[in-house]
């Protein structure tokens, strides 16, 4: 039987014991909240679960195999390194944080230690994408788009830059770990973000919500990403679109279509790919083998220093090179 706790007590906590609850060599046993009280009350919804208010105090009272991470990105505290240090593996949300020398050293600790890591860049685990990484064996691709275009979440540290990171750190680093998962590495980042609505109503909101980023890749390609929150609720576009020279693939969180001149073809996810995550991430807790694992620690490092370059790019007004960084 697998052990496992939880750091946090919001919704992606929720989603993961959601279908957690459906593996038979699994038992939730404990969470960390943000006050013991808060924890505690939390627990009360899952039968044999204690709420703690502090890792450290749920390490000492669970025999734990394994931990989810599921913080905003300003709340990880010391809670990687920690484990680390107790050598139990852990699973952690993303992204990785806001603060560049935290996550850095987490990073170099992870790869000393060889630690067992995974990181929930769900798309990865999608059929579909699997089918847009078959697919791309056999064009040659011209020009990429990404985008997410959505409304801004009523979340305090959300709307807080110093907090969140922003919606590209936040939310689109989603589409820049699958660029990076589909196309290689990203040599250099050009980006521009302004404030066009929402600081007008809002004056709590520290955040741009509108940006476009130009990234090159080591490979020569050019990619745009494009986000956005000025959208109502409800209404929104997610995906990755390539232009090749057999038609376009166009990819969406629901479903692929492949456009050549003479079809259109339609593929409709059909698998959880949070389930299939976690099986994979449960899978190596149970028997050391990690390589079912697609998105571990020290890969998404590359993703989140992506982020790093467009902040300073933002701040520096000029194309930033990821060699910038010890990447």
């Amino acid at each position: 039987m697998i052990r496992v706790g939880f750091v946090g007590t919001g919704g992606f906590t929720q989603h993961h014991i959601s279908f957690l609850q459906e593996f038979e060599n699994v038992k939730v046993v404990g969470f960390v909240g943000s006050s013991e009280e808060k924890a505690a009350n939390f627990a009360n919804r899952y039968k044999d679960t204690t709420g703690y208010a502090s890792l450290e105090s749920m390490i000492k009272h669970e025999q734990l195999d394994a931990v989810y991470i599921c913080v905003p990105p300003m709340g990880h505290e010391n809670y990687e390194e920690l484990l680390i240090d107790k050598g139990i593996p852990f699973l952690v949300e993303k992204p990785l944080g806001v603060d560049e020398m935290q996550v850095r050293q987490v990073r170099d600790k992870v790869k000393e230690t060889h630690h067992l890591t995974s990181v929930g860049y769900h798309f990865r685990y999608m059929d579909t994408i699997k089918l847009f990484q078959d697919k791309l064996h056999y064009v040659n691709v011209g020009a990429v788009l990404g985008k997410w275009m959505g409304s801004m979440p009523n979340v305090y540290w959300w709307k807080n830059q110093q907090q969140s990171g922003g919606q590209f750190n936040e939310q689109t680093t989603h589409i820049v770990d699958l660029i990076r998962y589909l196309f290689g590495e990203v040599k250099s980042v050009y980006a521009q973000e302004t404030n066009a609505i929402t600081q007008q109503r809002d004056s709590s909101v520290t955040v741009a919500d509108v940006g476009l980023f130009t990234l090159t890749m080591e490979n020569g390609l050019i990619i745009q990403v494009t986000n956005t929150a000025v959208l109502p609720d409800g209404v929104g576009e997610v995906g990755l679109k390539a232009y090749t020279d057999q038609g376009i693939i166009d990819w969406q969180p629901g479903h692929i279509d492949m456009q050549t001149h003479a079809k259109l073809e339609k593929y409709l996810n059909k698998q959880n790919p949070y389930r299939k995550e976690s099986e994979a991430f449960l899978h190596a807790v149970a028997t050391g083998d990690r390589s079912k694992i697609l998105s571990t620690y020290e890969d998404s490092w590359h993703t989140f220093a992506v982020a790093l370059a467009a902040r300073r790019s933002i701040q520096e007004n000029r194309v930033v090179h990821l060699g910038e960084w010890d990447v």
